[in-house]
């Protein structure tokens, strides 16, 4: 069998210097999360006030779990659709049809309007909740004590438009972005490996990184005849089976734990002191959820976002599957001093310590398998099979993240044991995690099997970019 041969594209685009390009990337990529967290963790802060002005006191059980976790329901769907669809016609396209599906639903979640009260007004809200489906998380927390805040001294009747406001917010990131991703070009490695088209992707990357990039006639003529295996072939199985069940077992996992202590967090710090419980009164009800912005603010500042900032430090050092592995062992050690003296914790109103363990396993979770859980399946499967492999395991992800929301709300009596449910995951994360590559210092088609070793040039000389890098013959 012939050797395969990396492009010259693709290898121009493994050795190319940070520039403004790659910074425009990380923020258009990064703005998607940011919206997603924002939307999806929100509703968790909006939930009291929809009780009080719909209830007249707290959410029903059932309209709770319906509107916190409606949206997560509408990202398994997503996740495997999109995904999909991000290999057939190409992630630009893709990406501006999910923003632009997110932006609708965001506004249609604060203007949900019905001709009666209550229940009527939760099922619209959930109906465009369900197509909804790092910063986004701290944003939300930020927006919402605001909100709450402008509203405070304002008259009762208008406590319905603060959670109005808080759910429409997170259109404006969406829409932003929309904008910056459409004026960018498709994937190189989409244009290249998957359209099969080398010459628009070096013209696409030559204009992006400054670089004279010369197409690569033979190497096009061999992908044009290339045998590709698909999704439910014996050869993907052989290759990346245990690789899917490992994405996907981690990151069901991750979630279940991840979204439970977030969604719940209110819940959770009630419980033990740290915020005062609901009252009726209106003025009470918008002080106590500015107090929970407040806390949720702070764990997100002191706990969450480090963790990420220690992750983008230490991610091409340590590696991405060591990196998992510290996070779901730290996550396992802190939760259990959450768990182990519970009663101690509520009997002594140590309220402040058990906020620090809190945060430090959110610390964990962004410096380990809530970041990685994203970046190892963009890697390790082939350009035309990533992204139904990454929405595979996010969709996975996201039931995962269901079964903790549906599961809290059902044991919120029983915190102790639930804490023990998620230590649990934690240990299931660890060991499937043993089952993943690393990708750390990899070209993406070196790690996929596309290709199998570079020869070895200089990096920096024109002679690279000038000619294909052959491999060894298989």
């Amino acid at each position: 069998m012939a050797g395969n041969q990396q492009l010259r594209v693709l290898h121009a685009l493994d050795i190319a210097r940070t520039q403004l390009y790659h910074f425009i990337a990380i923020v258009i990529a990064g703005m998607g999360f940011f919206t997603d967290a924002y939307d999806l963790f929100s509703i968790s802060l909006v939930a009291d006030l929809l009780g009080h002005v719909y209830y007249h006191g707290e959410l029903p059980r059932n309209i709770h779990a319906a509107v916190t976790g409606i949206a997560l329901c509408g990202t398994v769907p997503g996740q495997l659709v999109f995904g999909w669809l991000g290999d057939k016609m190409g992630r630009k396209r893709v990406y501006g049809i999910t923003l632009l599906l997110m932006v609708v639903s965001s506004l249609a979640s604060g203007l949900s309007f019905s001709k009666h009260e209550g229940m009527n007004i939760i099922a619209v809200l959930c109906f465009f909740r369900f197509w909804l489906g790092g910063f986004g998380n701290l944003a939300a927390g930020i927006i919402g004590m605001i909100v709450s805040a402008a509203f405070k001294h304002s008259s009762a009747s208008k406590i319905d438009y603060a959670w109005r406001i808080i759910l429409m917010f997170g259109a404006i990131p969406a829409a932003l972005t929309y904008h910056w991703r459409m004026k960018m070009p498709e994937t190189a490695r989409y244009t290249a490996l998957i359209s099969k088209n080398a010459k628009k992707a070096a013209k696409d990357m030559s204009a992006v990184l400054n670089v004279n990039i010369t197409p690569d006639d033979e190497v096009i003529n061999e992908l044009a005849r290339q045998d590709e295996y698909g999704l439910f072939s014996f050869e993907f199985l052989h290759r990346h089976g245990l690789h899917l069940l490992g994405t996907t077992v981690c990151w069901f996992v991750l979630d279940v734990t991840f979204y439970s202590l977030n969604i719940f967090m209110k819940n959770i710090f009630t419980e033990v002191g740290l915020l005062p419980r609901l009252d009726s009164e209106y003025h009470h009800t918008l002080q106590r959820m500015i107090t929970m912005t407040a806390v949720h603010t702070f764990i997100s500042l002191c706990g969450a976002l480090p963790g990420y900032f220690f992750t983008v430090a230490f991610v091409d050092r340590i590696g991405r599957v060591k990196i998992q592995l510290i996070g779901f062992t730290m996550m396992t050690v802190f939760m259990l001093c959450l768990a182990i003296p519970y009663d101690q914790w509520l009997r002594h109103k140590n309220k402040y310590g058990f906020a620090v363990m809190y945060g430090l396993t959110f610390f964990f979770a962004n410096f380990g398998p809530n970041t990685t859980t994203f970046i190892i399946p963009a890697e390790i499967f082939p350009a035309r099979l990533r992204s139904t492999c990454h929405g595979i395991s996010g969709a996975v992800g996201k039931i995962g993240a269901i079964v903790g929301v549906f599961g809290f709300l059902y044991t919120e009596y029983h915190i102790r044991i639930f804490l023990f449910v998620l230590i649990g995951c934690n240990l299931v994360g660890f060991i499937f995690t043993l089952l993943l590559p690393e990708s750390k210092g990899k070209s993406l088609e070196d790690l996929t099997g596309e290709i199998e070793e570079f020869q070895e040039e200089d990096e920096g000389s024109e002679v690279a970019l000038s000619r294909p890098i052959h491999t060894v013959p298989l």
